[in-house]
């Protein structure tokens, strides 16, 4: 299995078990509506939910504690697999472990009945009750751990929550009442919300366990394929000078026979007029399957040997140190994941490898792009329309200088020099020749 898809496997395994949060909350507030619904002279205001698991259809509530307690179990098993490695080993242990004491409740409660009165309170502490520290004590622990801040900080206030809900629950009825368990006055209401406000906070923590198991799009904006692309390749066909010329600058950094990457080659001009150029061996990558396919009919046309590929900038299906050459032309605003993709042609990059980066400026002006347009010799609609779509959107993502500068600074590459040329930047990139 590749790399990738044994990463992708894991992710949808971590989502799945944390997904299960919510059959667990389903299934417990369904088990005791429709079983109180059934149950002669039962009130759901006055009695205990645990009074559901004896007697008639009982069986079935305690399947429904049961069965909630483990889906809640599976759930942390889904989040402690997403938290290993954000946190310390005892951080991460203890907070597992915080979060197990309710579901462990739940199972209890539905193992020990009614019938046995006092373990089987002692269940429901558990499972209700000690939310009220168990919460905020993972909260505290999360917190540190990257991404997790937000979801630590409202774990905190379970504890004023549950404590308000408890405080309720307690006082609902005499205490002769509730030590009995036989309920009354608002006992059977304030249990209930109680219960659903612990399970609430499951579904938080196994939502945002799911949502950091989505594997982001690895570009920004629609997605160049079909209609889009075959556009985008039929009016960039004119630029054929400009291809020549930048193909020609990369060239003279290139030992003879070198190998050649682009990223994000789009059509392909520049990779095959590179070819063109010498004895060099090419390849394209891109993350539009359209573009690898134009690219790969562009090729066979022009006679140009140039290797073609589908693939993510940030996670490139290539060996270390393969090219001598890495190029990426009016595509790297678009990446989802820049310092990905920085460190990934790095590590392609063999040991004195260079890299070049061009790119639009954040700062040109429309003063600047207009001309640039009008060289492409468009239709009238398609000028308008790329001139919107400068305006709008590839300014919008473009880099300042600074910000390209900082960016490097934090790559594997750590140094990089930014030459301004017309609306472009060329990001020059070096990689470290390895020492004698």
């Amino acid at each position: 299995m590749a790399p990738n898809e044994a990463t992708s496997g894991a992710r949808r395994l971590t989502a799945g078990l944390a997904s299960a949060a919510f059959a667990g909350f389903i299934l417990c507030n369904l088990a005791w509506l429709v079983l109180g619904l059934l149950r002669p002279g039962y009130s759901m205001v006055s009695r205990p939910v645990s009074a559901l698991g004896v007697g008639p259809h009982g069986v079935w509530m305690d399947a429904a504690f049961v069965l909630t307690g483990s889906s809640l179990a599976a759930s942390v098993a889904g989040l402690s697999r997403a938290i290993s490695g954000h946190l310390r080993p005892l951080a991460h242990a203890a907070c597992t472990a915080l979060l197990l004491v309710s579901p462990i409740g739940f199972v209890w409660t539905g193992l020990v009945t009614m019938d046995s009165l006092t373990l089987h309170t002692l269940g429901a502490q558990l499972a209700i009750g000690a939310p009220l520290v168990t919460l905020p004590l993972a909260g505290l622990l999360l917190r540190p751990a990257p991404g997790w801040r937000r979801l630590g900080n409202g774990l905190l206030l379970a504890g004023p929550l549950t404590l308000a809900l408890l405080v309720g629950f307690i006082e609902s009825v005499p205490r002769a009442q509730l030590l009995s368990g036989v309920g009354g006055g608002r006992f059977g209401l304030w249990q209930r919300a109680l219960g659903v406000e612990v399970l609430a906070w499951y579904l938080a923590l196994a939502w945002a366990t799911m949502r950091r198991q989505r594997v982001p799009k690895p570009y920004k904006g629609p997605a160049m394929e079909g209609f889009i692309a075959s556009w985008y390749a039929r009016n960039t066909r004119g630029d054929v000078r400009e291809y020549r010329a930048c193909a020609e600058a990369l060239a003279k950094q290139l030992p003879a026979g070198g190998r050649v990457l682009e990223v994000a080659p789009g059509p392909g001009y520049l990779a095959i007029e590179l070819a063109r150029l010498g004895d060099y061996r090419v390849t394209g990558l891109d993350i539009s399957r359209t573009f690898v396919q134009i690219a790969q009919e562009n090729a066979r046309a022009a006679g140009a040997a140039v290797d073609f590929r589908h693939g993510n900038a940030s996670q490139m299906p290539f060996a270390d140190a393969t090219f001598d050459l890495v190029a990426c032309r009016a595509a790297f605003k678009n990446f989802s994941d820049p310092l990905g993709a920085l460190n990934e042609v790095h590590r392609v990059l063999k040991p004195g490898g260079r890299a070049s980066i061009l790119d639009l400026r954040k700062e040109a002006t429309r003063e600047e792009i207009a001309p640039y347009v009008d060289e492409m010799k468009l239709s009238p609609v398609s000028a308008l329309f790329t001139k919107l779509t400068f305006r709008f959107f590839l300014t919008k993502n473009a880099y300042t200088r600074e910000a390209i500068e900082r960016l490097a600074a934090q790559s594997r590459f750590g140094a990089c020099e930014v030459v301004s040329r017309g609306i472009e930047f060329d990001l020059r990139l070096a990689k470290p020749a390895a020492s004698a």
